[in-house]
């Protein structure tokens, strides 16, 4: 009976026009009658794909690898001999354009995607085991069972596309190739050292785990720091600088992450769930058009965003996925899961710190299963736990205490940036962002931030 209940619990699925361009669906209806018209006479050559953009015709002198593919239609991207690119083209949901870079051509995009550290983060799943929000009008006498993962984008994916819309955005503010080779290489790299388990398993060892801090570590142990030196002028001290957000071009490589992993993030949510964030992006169909807002000053000695009002659309967006999904109590329940398990094996050394930067989710899987074999499954049930918050850690502890054996494990979380101070244009000034919206848009961001605040306390019934 239980089974059958939860067969019956609602899951509406998203609109066909969530994640896509307003004017796609116009274009796949007519695609598809485009499509039977040439059946009709005979015609079985026609690609199901969607209307052909031959690359050439959209490339871009400026950033000759990376081909930049507008999503207002349903379209099908074929390189020189006709073919469909591959899964290397990558959607930018919310926008007007998707990314492409060959790959397979010598190249920089060649060498980045070929680096034995790159191709690594194609195995580790970027939101781990955070599960949708459950919706308040399911009953909670149900209880829900998930397989792991929920959600399919991983770090491969989201660093390709960082890289990518990197070298389009200073391409397209007049920096020259040998100018923007290290950039690109960082910001395709930035997450190159991510333990295997992602952000749960760093707190194992937060310091000693942190990809920027493992950023240096990663290309010298497989001599990425040399090879991009001798190639493209890449310096790794430099870089590092970068990765942690330093200097003008940090600054950039740390608005690209943010606008990259809420994009993809948020469809995936969206996908499988109504709220907040399926709302906001139906409402604002292209609302991660921002990045295409970043401007350069003449000296490009800075840089700033023309539209403030897409802006604070775009940083609503990213407050509700911490809302609804990052930081929401019920999605992480299980988060530190994996933390538990691996923290013993990596006190006694049976996993190591250059295991966990060089092996991948499948490895960390197969050790885990090696030595929790009844804890490690594909299925897992938040609805075991119960969670309490709190306002301060004396609370929490007190709590605690009166729980005793029955405590799972607590959590504490902090506020997330609000991004408010992030530049804008106004009448050609540079000024932050909360100068030029109203207080009602500043509060409403920081009152979301400060929703999540608290100190948590997870345990069994």
């Amino acid at each position: 009976m239980e089974i059958e209940k939860q067969l019956l619990l609602p899951h509406p699925s998203a609109p066909f026009s969530f994640g896509r361009h307003p004017d796609f669906k116009g274009s796949f209806k007519a695609h598809k009658r485009f499509v039977y018209r040439c059946i009709k006479e005979g015609r079985f050559d026609v690609s199901l794909a969607g209307f052909k953009i031959d690359l050439k015709n959209i490339a871009d002198p400026r950033h000759p690898e990376v081909f930049v593919i507008p999503r207002n239609g349903y379209f099908c991207a074929v390189d020189e001999i006709g073919d469909e690119v591959g899964f290397e083209k990558t959607d930018f949901p919310f926008s007007s354009t998707d990314f492409y870079a060959d790959v397979h051509e010598p190249g920089l995009f060649y060498d980045l995607w070929h680096a034995g550290a790159f191709g690594r983060l194609n195995w580790i799943n970027q939101l781990g085991y955070l599960v949708p929000p459950r919706p308040e009008e399911w009953d909670r006498k149900v209880r829900i069972s998930y397989t792991l993962p929920q959600f399919f984008n991983n770090r491969l994916m989201h660093s390709l596309l960082v890289a990518m819309m990197a070298e389009v955005i200073l391409a397209r503010n007049g920096f020259s190739k040998e100018e923007r080779d290290p950039r690109v290489l960082t910001a395709g790299g930035h997450d190159i050292a991510t333990p295997a388990g992602g952000d749960s398993i760093k707190r194992v060892d937060p310091k000693g785990l942190d990809e920027e801090e493992n950023f240096s570590w990663m290309l010298k142990h497989y001599g990425l720091d040399k090879l991009w030196s001798e190639k493209y002028g890449f310096d790794l001290t430099t870089a590092q600088r970068w990765v942690k957000g330093e200097e003008i071009f940090g600054q950039l490589l740390d608005a690209i992450d943010k606008m990259c992993y809420t994009a993809l993030d948020c469809y995936q949510l969206g996908l499988v769930r109504a709220g907040n964030i399926r709302t906001h992006c139906l409402q604002h169909p292209l609302v991660m058009d921002v990045w295409q807002d970043i401007q350069f000053t003449p000296d490009r000695t800075t840089f700033a965003f023309s539209d403030p009002e897409r802006l604070f659309l775009f940083l609503l967006l990213r407050a509700y996925e911490h809302q609804d999904l990052l930081l929401n109590p019920y999605s992480r329940t299980l988060d530190l899961f994996l933390k538990k398990l691996v923290k013993p094996l990596y006190k006694k050394g049976i996993i190591t710190k250059e295991q966990l930067l060089t092996e991948n989710d499948g490895w960390l899987q197969n050790i885990l299963s090696k030595y929790y074999p009844r804890e490690v499954t594909w299925i897992i049930e938040p609805e075991e736990f119960i969670w309490a918050r709190f306002k301060t850690r004396e609370e929490q502890r007190a709590f605690c205490a009166k729980l005793e054996s029955s405590v799972d494990h607590t959590d504490c979380v902090f506020e997330f940036s609000t991004c408010l101070d992030w530049p804008v244009l106004k009448r050609g000034e540079i000024v932050p962002l909360r100068r030029v919206i109203s207080q009602d848009k500043v509060e409403l961001l920081e009152g979301i931030a400060s929703s999540t605040r608290g100190y948590y306390v997870y345990y069994r019934a």
